[in-house]
This record gives structure tokens, C-alpha cells and sequence, in this order.
């Protein structure tokens, strides 16, 4: 609703049928769905409001339980984790 009231009807359209629709099995659906979310967001880039970012990270933070590629930050924390393991080099 937040989406289609931010005129971004036709990708909203498209997450919410990708959402609803059947799938095989649970995990199938949540990388599905992750999925949708990632391009919605792709799609629209900076168009999509703040109130509907934060819900979309709630979500993916869910989805990235099961599938870590959704985990958001996720590429933020693994490259902390490099810099961690790696000392940083002194001549």
C-alpha cells in the first residue's frame, strides 16, 4: 500500500504477485521473495520511501535466516570481517 501510494504501482504489483504466488516448498518462496525484493528495490532505485525501505529490511532480514544473500548489510559486514582478519600491513 505505501509503495502504490508513492506511485510505484506497477513494481509494488509485481513484488506483491511474486509474493503470493505458489511455491514448492517454504524455502523456495523465501528466496523467491527475497528476490522480488531485491529487484523492486533495483527497479526503483531511490524512488522508494523510507517507511517502505525500513519494512523491506525487516523482511530481508527474515528471508536472510534462511538465505544469507538477502541478510541486509551483508556485504558491509563481511568485509569487516576481512579487515579483522587480515593486520594491517607496515613496512
Amino acid at each position: 500500500m505505501l509503495a502504490r501510494e508513492a506511485g510505484l504501482t506497477e513494481s509494488a504489483t509485481n513484488l506483491e504477485e511474486r509474493s503470493f504466488a505458489a511455491y514448492t516448498t517454504s524455502s523456495e518462496w523465501l528466496g523467491e521473495v527475497g528476490e522480488a525484493i531485491m529487484q523492486f528495490r533495483s527497479r526503483e532505485v531511490k524512488r522508494v520511501p523510507a517507511e517502505v525501505t525500513d519494512l523491506l529490511d525487516e523482511c530481508l532480514t527474515e528471508i536472510g535466516k534462511v538465505w544469507s544473500k538477502y541478510k541486509p548489510g551483508l556485504l558491509s559486514g563481511f568485509l569487516k570481517r576481512i579487515g579483522k582478519m587480515w593486520p594491517k600491513y607496515k613496512p
